[in-house]
């Protein structure tokens, strides 16, 4: 069976005013992403695509660590 993940809104947010990015509209310039679309993600309504979770890796400097224990935290398993 498949394991699915969620992203760990918390330390999303955490990583987004560390980089100084704390207002949606900043993550969205920085990222290219759509505000609607980070407004959802940080709500839990969807979940990120690769190339969302790749743009805000990139945005917010991400370690490959912290944007693993982010974007697939296995402590929050979609059920």
């Amino acid at each position: 069976m498949a394991r699915l993940y969620k992203t760990d809104i918390i330390e999303l947010k955490k990583a987004m005013i560390e980089a100084g990015l704390d207002k949606i509209i900043d993550l969205a310039e920085a990222s290219g992403v759509d505000r609607n679309t980070i407004s959802k993600i940080l709500s839990g309504e969807i979940q990120p695509s690769s190339n969302v979770m790749e743009r805000f890796v990139i945005a917010l400097r991400l370690p490959p660590e912290r944007a693993g224990l982010i974007f697939f935290n296995p402590n929050l398993r979609n059920t």
